[in-house]
């Protein structure tokens, strides 16, 4: 069984409703006033009729700032107004309204038909208009003129306001395509730019793998081949080095491809990038670790190993001769990295800074952003420059 459909007052946002309200106050106020001076300056016949003419004309202008939140309430009591003035022009004349006035139709009326079409669903806000028009048309007098003011203060207004209320959801629905549109066009340039970063990824991959895989294979074969221990160890040294650079390939392939963060296979010694102190002390940094490395899985280990990296690498080229401090804490959930330099000693190397590609901190910060943490470098206070990452533990 079809259930059947429900109308219901549309729901204004924070900025229609106090427009709408002002506008509500703004019109009350000015039917209030004009009646008012109207009435003092002897535009009505006196007497009591025209008392309860201005007492029930001020009682719907009192209420219509309530047309907003309570528009059904608002138009229902200008119907009844309006039928209670109508019928005492039309039986009593001089006794609920001016004596001899054939036009009983509230000033605020129209004011009120057009909230009723703005806030309601148009077919009850014209239900509305018809039945407010009905004792607005001055059966007892009727002529051309009385039916066109009654029908002006009840259908020109409505049918004013529903020309707006169209023309304003019109717009609204030509903003509301175009910013799709918009949205669309800009999803499909995201879309090629990716499928394009996918493509040269692939590419980078098979070239890179292709070579590196060669490499490995010659450094095994020469591990087995030859009899002097120092090429067996830096044959080795190879091999280990070239296994690690695959592995790392096939995590950022993993990420390029699928955007899924990166899984660790497992927590060998080999797969965290390297040793932090060795690589501190190739620089003369000093390094200062707290915590347990083990908490964190090998794929964050070897984030961290690649920010100390490229941090000291910055340093060496920015500021030679600069005291750099490491800093690395796993406080358990997650581990963060500090490296600062203090300011040059000596001149840069304009061929040592200009050989870089320029992208080493950029890079370091998609890593870190892939892995869930956070990244930022920059200069201190103290003229020098620090790199801080903070990695969660749980990136996998």
């Amino acid at each position: 069984m079809r259930t059947p459909r429900r109308f219901s007052r549309p729901k204004l946002i924070v900025g229609d409703r106090r427009v709408m309200l002002a506008a509500a106050f703004g019109a009350a106020t000015l039917c209030a006033l004009l009646q008012i001076v109207l009435y003092a300056a002897g535009a009505y016949t006196r007497g009591p009729g025209s008392l309860a003419e201005l007492a029930l004309s001020l009682l719907l202008d009192a209420f219509l700032p309530l047309v907003v939140r309570f528009p059904r309430t608002v138009g229902a009591l200008a119907i009844a107004i309006t039928t209670i003035l109508a019928a005492g022009a039309g039986l009593a004349p001089g006794v609920m309204t001016a004596r001899g006035d054939p036009f009983v139709t509230p000033v605020a009326a129209p004011i009120v038909v057009s909230f009723l079409v703005a806030l309601l669903p148009w077919r009850q806000a014209f239900a509305y208009a018809a039945v407010l028009a009905l004792p607005a048309i001055p059966i007892w007098s009727p002529s051309w003129r009385t039916l066109y003011v009654a029908l002006s203060a009840t259908a020109l207004p409505a049918l004013l306001a529903l020309y707006l209320k169209v023309r304003g959801e019109l717009v609204r629905s030509l903003r509301k395509r175009a910013e799709l549109a918009d949205s669309e066009r800009r999803l499909l340039a995201e879309r090629a730019e990716t499928a394009e970063r996918q493509r040269l990824a692939a590419d980078l991959h098979d070239i890179v793998t292709h070579h590196v895989t060669e490499i490995v294979l010659h450094a095994d074969a020469l591990r087995v081949t030859t009899r002097d221990d120092d090429a067996r160890a830096a044959a080795e040294q190879i091999r280990r080095v070239g296994t690690r650079t695959l592995t790392e390939l096939r995590d950022l392939m993993r990420v390029v491809t699928t955007g899924a963060r990166p899984v660790p296979t497992g927590r060998p010694d080999d797969d965290t990038g390297g040793d932090l102190a060795t690589l501190a002390a190739a620089d003369d940094a000093a390094l200062h670790v707290e915590g347990d490395p083990g908490t964190v899985p090998a794929v964050v280990a070897r984030a961290v190993y690649r920010v100390v990296q490229e941090s000291l690498t910055n340093a060496r080229k920015h500021a030679p001769g600069a005291p750099v401090t490491v800093n690395v804490v796993y406080p358990g959930d997650r581990a963060d990295v500090e490296v600062r330099n203090e300011p040059a000693q000596r001149g840069t190397d304009p061929a040592l800074t200009g050989a870089g590609s320029g992208m080493g901190l950029t890079g370091l910060n998609r890593r870190v952003t892939l892995l869930g943490g956070t990244f930022s470098a920059g200069d201190d206070d103290k003229g020098g420059f620090t790199v801080t990452a903070s990695i969660p533990a749980s990136a996998m």
